[in-house]
């Protein structure tokens, strides 16, 4: 659903319809700090994200990382505090940890085991999200915001995170998103696949989501080198930019030979209302 009318053939906002809401999910174009090498914001194949509004303009946002032990664990939990403009204290989202599930079973990473879930209240209603025990997105040299301590979101920004928290790259890392670079808001899962790039030699992807991959059983050496590239399983542990510089032609080479065949369709999240 967009929030603007645009320019055909571009994204130049001719009239503003609507405006993003707490706990919308929202498409964007992403800042310049957000981007790899060789993503563009612009051009036929222009980069664009999808992300959760936790902060509004004008809020007062506070983040802390704390530790909470769950049923699977402790995990170290981004705790997000916010105070709107115009009132005296903070308030939070009400994290509550609930059971796993099938939740993580196609989750394409071998850590989901460590990854707990919880439920996050926003204004009527309630929404998943996965936490886990690292502390890598918050960026050490951006001078934008003090998160410990707090500070106020800009007029016409929004801070956005991802449902994923310990696998997204987010305001935390790379500041509020305008207004003007906000597109739409999601409304519906329309199509979703699990390529097992990180996971491939697994058998069972809820096996791993529940007893790890130490004691997940795995495909024998020859099956994985039918299911795997040896790019994926020789050093499978997951890590967001394994692929960032992976030259296009070798990637259509893997995707052909490898991911083709074993990927999964997540029927059961496809037609899922977004929340």
């Amino acid at each position: 659903m967009r929030y603007s009318l645009r320019a055909p053939f571009s994204e130049k906002e001719i009239f503003r319809i609507d405006d993003p809401k707490r706990g919308d999910i929202v498409t964007f174009i992403p800042p310049e700090d957000a981007l790899n090498y060789g993503e563009s914001r612009e051009g036929l194949f222009s980069k664009r994200f999808v992300k959760r509004v936790v902060g509004m303009p004008g809020d007062t946002i506070r983040l802390t990382r704390k530790y909470k032990d769950t049923a699977k664990g402790r995990v170290l939990y981004a705790f997000i505090e916010f105070k709107p403009k115009g009132t005296d204290s903070f308030q939070d989202y009400n994290p509550t940890e609930m059971p796993q599930g099938n939740e993580l079973a196609d989750i394409d990473n071998i850590d989901a085991a460590q990854r707990s879930i919880f439920l996050e209240d926003k204004d009527g209603f309630q929404h998943m999200i996965i936490e886990g025990f690292e502390d890598d997105r918050r960026s050490s040299f951006r001078d934008y915001c003090d998160f410990t301590n707090g500070c106020e979101i800009p007029a016409g920004y929004y801070m956005v995170m991802g449902d994923n928290r310990d696998d997204s790259h987010d305001s935390r890392a790379w500041g509020f998103v305008p207004r003007e670079d906000i597109l739409g808001k999601a409304l519906v899962i329309y199509f979703s696949i699990n390529w097992k790039d990180h996971t491939c030699q697994f058998k069972s992807g809820l096996e791993l989501s529940e007893v790890g991959e130490d004691r997940a059983e795995t495909w024998s050496a020859e099956e994985i080198g039918k299911y795997c590239h040896e790019s994926e399983h020789a050093v499978y542990r997951y890590s967001s930019g394994q692929y960032e510089d992976e030259p296009r032609m070798s990637w259509l080479k893997r995707t052909i030979l490898y991911r083709l065949w074993r990927m999964e369709v997540r029927w059961k999240r496809i037609g899922r209302i977004l929340r």
